[in-house]
């Protein structure tokens, strides 16, 4: 039987515990402008504490190395963007409206559809649309002697 060796494990040593706060306090100061923030971190993903205040952020891998670029950035203030045409903010009040009363996704009612009829100078039967071929299958099978209905 094996003997068990009791022991608490050590502390761990992974991260770094970098306090993510004033770097985004100094983006905010400089808002839309890209900052670099690590040049070479160990993986693909940027610290998830940039999008959780509300931040943008990438990482670029660095050329020659197994090491990433971190940028980071604050998002510039909405009224720095375009105005919107009158026509566009029309219609995004219409959509408002339809999701505000439940009727945005509730599709038109089907048309029926009619079958064509035929041409001139042409008495053969019309099938329907959606036939498939279905007409000339049972009339086969009936030249055959089949049942349809069985009883």
């Amino acid at each position: 039987m094996t003997e068990l060796k009791w022991q608490d494990p050590p502390a761990r040593r992974g991260g770094t515990g970098v306090d993510y706060s004033v770097v985004i306090d100094k983006l905010k100061e400089r808002p839309g402008r890209w900052a670099l923030i690590a040049d070479a971190w160990k993986t693909s993903a940027p610290p998830a504490a940039f999008r959780q205040n509300g931040c943008e952020a990438t990482a670029r891998r660095n050329a020659g190395t197994k090491t990433w670029s971190v940028y980071a950035r604050f998002p510039a203030p909405a009224s720095s963007a375009p105005a919107a045409s009158p026509a566009k903010a029309a219609e995004k009040a219409k959509v408002q409206e339809a999701v505000r009363t439940g009727t945005a996704l509730t599709p038109p009612p089907a048309a029926p559809r009619q079958p064509k009829p035929p041409a001139a100078g042409n008495q053969a039967p019309v099938r329907p649309a959606n036939d498939m071929g279905l007409t000339k299958f049972l009339a086969d099978r009936r030249a055959r002697g089949a049942v349809d209905h069985p009883e």
